[in-house]
C-alpha cells in the first residue's frame, strides 16, 4: 500500500493556485469586457437623449400647429404661450431645464419671416449629439444650426 501512495505523490501537481500570467490574462479579459459594456451604455444613453429631444421637438411642432393663428403669423409664440393653452404639456412651464441635457427649450417667431418659427435647445454638452440632431433635421427643416452647445431648427408654418 505504501508503494501506491508514493506513486500518487509523484504524479500529483506540484503547484497550487494560478500563475501571475494567468491572473493577468483574466484581468485583461475582464477589463476589455467592462470597456465594451461602458461603451454600449454611453451609446445607448446618447441615443436616448437624441430620441427624447426629437420627441420634444415633434411635440413643439404639433403644439405650434394647434396654436397658430388663422393668418399664419407666429408672433407671440413661446413655450409659455403654448403651455398656457395646453398645446404643450402644462408641466413644461416656460421650457426651462426640460430638455434631455438639462437645458431649456425655447420657441420663437423667426425675425426675418413671421410665418416661420424657431425651436432652440440649449446646454447640449456632447457635440456629437448636437451634430446628429442637425443631420436628422436637415431634410425636414428650413434651417438647422448647432454651435456652442445650442441647437436651433427653423420650421415653415
Amino acid at each position: 500500500m505504501q508503494g501506491s501512495n508514493i506513486n500518487n505523490q509523484r504524479f500529483a501537481p506540484s503547484q497550487q493556485g494560478f500563475t501571475f500570467i494567468e491572473v493577468l490574462a483574466v484581468l485583461s479579459i475582464v477589463a476589455l469586457a467592462t470597456l465594451g459594456v461602458l461603451a454600449m451604455r454611453d451609446w445607448a444613453t446618447s441615443n436616448s437623449r437624441i430620441a427624447e429631444a426629437k420627441g420634444q421637438i415633434a411635440a413643439v411642432q404639433s403644439g405650434v400647429q394647434q396654436w397658430r393663428p388663422s393668418n399664419g403669423v407666429y408672433t407671440g409664440v413661446s413655450v409659455q404661450a403654448l403651455t398656457s393653452v395646453a398645446s404643450l404639456p402644462v408641466a413644461w412651464g416656460d421650457g426651462t431645464t426640460i430638455n434631455p441635457w438639462g437645458g431649456d427649450i425655447e420657441v420663437r417667431v423667426d425675425n426675418t419671416d413671421a410665418t416661420r418659427y424657431i425651436v432652440r435647445l440649449t446646454n447640449i454638452r456632447v457635440p456629437q449629439e448636437g451634430q446628429r440632431l442637425s443631420r436628422d433635421f436637415e431634410a425636414i427643416a428650413e434651417q438647422v444650426n448647432f454651435s456652442g452647445g445650442s441647437f436651433e431648427v427653423t420650421f415653415q408654418g
